[in-house]
Order: C-alpha cells, then sequence, then structure tokens
C-alpha cells in the first residue's frame, strides 16, 4: 500500500529547477534565489474540514485550489506577487495516495498561473479531519506594499466586485486579484486595502481602526452578487445583508484619494474622521454593525 514517502517521490517528480529554485525539492530546506531589490512579505493560511469546506462534498482538487487562493488572496492585499509557497497537509488515515494527488493538484492549479513555485512542506496521517496550511513567500517586485493603516478623511471607499452569497461556491472558486492589485497600487491613489475574507461589515472595521478613522457605507452603491440575490430567494433575508455580511468573496476592500478609474472598481463610501462606521440606507444613517465571519475562541 502506497504511503508518506511514495506521495513524497511523486510530488518530487512534478518539479523542475529554475532560476529562482535552483535546488529542486528532495532536501530538508527549499533554496530560492531572492532578487535583492525586493521586499518578502510572508504569510500563512489554512483550511479546516468541517469549517472552511466539507470534504464529505467538496472535492480534494477543489479543497487544495481554496487553500492557495486564500494565500494569494493575501498577496493581492497588499499588491505583491506571490513567487513561492510550502503546504502542510494531515490527511485523515486511509483517504488513499489519489486523495492526496489531487489535492495537490489544487493547490498547483491555484499557484501555477501567477508563477507561484509550490517548494516544501509536510505531509501526515492522522485521526482527525483534513486540515491544510499553506505558507506564501510575496516579493514587491517595484510596488510598495500596501497596508490597512494608510486611509483619512475624505477618501472613497472602493470594492472589486459585486459581493455576497460566496457559500453556494464562490468560496471555492474566486480568483485572487493579484494583477487587479498591483494596477491599482501603481496609480499611487491607494491608501489602504485588504482582501475581505470576513465579510464587508468586519474588514472594514480593520482599515478603520488602523488607521484612526470612520466611514459611511452608501447602501444604494454596494454591487450585490447574484449569488446574493439567489441565496436570498432560498433564506429570505436582504440580499444587501449578505453583500455586507457572508464573508469569503476574496474581492479588495481599498480607500483612495481619488478615484482610481480602474474597470471594474465601484465606490462604496466615504472615510470619516469622526469615529464610527454607518449605514446610509433611504436618507437613514444607521450603525454598521459587524457581521462577518469571527473564529471563536
Amino acid at each position: 500500500m502506497p504511503g508518506e514517502f511514495d506521495l513524497i517521490d511523486w510530488i518530487r517528480s512534478q518539479h523542475k529547477p529554475s532560476d529562482f529554485v535552483p535546488v529542486p525539492q528532495g532536501d530538508d530546506l527549499a533554496v530560492l534565489k531572492w532578487d535583492a531589490a525586493d521586499l518578502l512579505l510572508v504569510g500563512v493560511d489554512q483550511v479546516l474540514d468541517g469549517v472552511h469546506f466539507d470534504s464529505a462534498v467538496h472535492s480534494p482538487r477543489l479543497i487544495g485550489r481554496k487553500v492557495m487562493n486564500r494565500n494569494l488572496s493575501d498577496c493581492a492585499a497588499m499588491a505583491c506577487l506571490p513567487a513561492a509557497a510550502v503546504a502542510t497537509v494531515a490527511l485523515p488515515r486511509g483517504v488513499g495516495i489519489d486523495y492526496a494527488k489531487e489535492l495537490y493538484r489544487g493547490l498547483r492549479d491555484a499557484a501555477d498561473p501567477f508563477d507561484c513555485r509550490l517548494v516544501g512542506g509536510d505531509t501526515a496521517s492522522w485521526d482527525g479531519r483534513l486540515a491544510c496550511t499553506v505558507t506564501v513567500l510575496g516579493r514587491s517586485a517595484g510596488v510598495a506594499p500596501i497596508q490597512r493603516g494608510g486611509a483619512k478623511p475624505g477618501d472613497g471607499i472602493y470594492v472589486t466586485g459585486p459581493l455576497g452569497g460566496s457559500i453556494l461556491g464562490r468560496h471555492l472558486t474566486f480568483a485572487p486579484r493579484v494583477h487587479l492589485a498591483r494596477e491599482l497600487a501603481r496609480t499611487r491613489l491607494v491608501t489602504a486595502m485588504l482582501d475581505l475574507s470576513d465579510g464587508l461589515s468586519r474588514d472594514l472595521r480593520h482599515i478603520c481602526s488602523q488607521s484612526g478613522v470612520g466611514a459611511t457605507i452608501d447602501a444604494d452603491a454596494v454591487p450585490i452578487h447574484a449569488d446574493a440575490l439567489e441565496l436570498s430567494r432560498q433564506d429570505g433575508r436582504d440580499p444587501l445583508l449578505h453583500a455586507l455580511h457572508d464573508g469569503e468573496d476574496h474581492e479588495l476592500l481599498f480607500t483612495a484619494s481619488a478615484d482610481p478609474d480602474v474597470r471594474g472598481v465601484v465606490r462604496v463610501g466615504t472615510i470619516t474622521a469622526d469615529a464610527g462606521i454607518w449605514l446610509l440606507r433611504g436618507g437613514v444613517r444607521e450603525p454598521l454593525s459587524a457581521e462577518g465571519w469571527q473564529h471563536t475562541l
């Protein structure tokens, strides 16, 4: 019966050396040739069976794609280019090597379009459920990283696409906005940015708290995804609430000193000097509660 070392040998066979990765996999550490002019950005994310996906429903290839894309979306949040990644996988005992190979193929499906090399990691099996973690290495490549703490009163608040209803499947198949983030950064108008993983109502708070500002969101301006409309038909909840709170859209949320005039970008509000986050709806201003995703400890 194939075991861990058979999987490692197979993964090693998928790799070839390059100028960036001069030594192929097989040693205890990966060897990368890093440009001295680049800043190194590092992030890590994990997905857990029963929290981020359901292995009884979702294929291992989709699961692999999701865990890698979550990290690539973090690269987009800071306008850096993904360069390399390492992955750790805790496999439920008995799933088999073919399942593990499909999981790996999903990681590569996401990483390859960005020339992000999967350069190492670790595998194990246990009696628990599937858990996957990816650590990504990003490079600035001539574009200064955009942080969360630069928003200023009067800045516009923007998103890069329609929101809500991702649970219907988009949370597994979203496309990280890496290239769009680079385009936005080059305008030099963006003052703060992150990716929408926990919902607009919650993620906006990160920008406001780190920038020391408040915000007003215009309800009529929030772009609502067709999935949010469909989910509303199923559960009777206002589509706008899905767009504000559902999370895992992985679009970019950013502030800018002027309209960046980039295709697909929608202004949804304004940064204010006064503390507090508000929703303007039908001429009435009301507090916008944070109802997006939050892990409980």
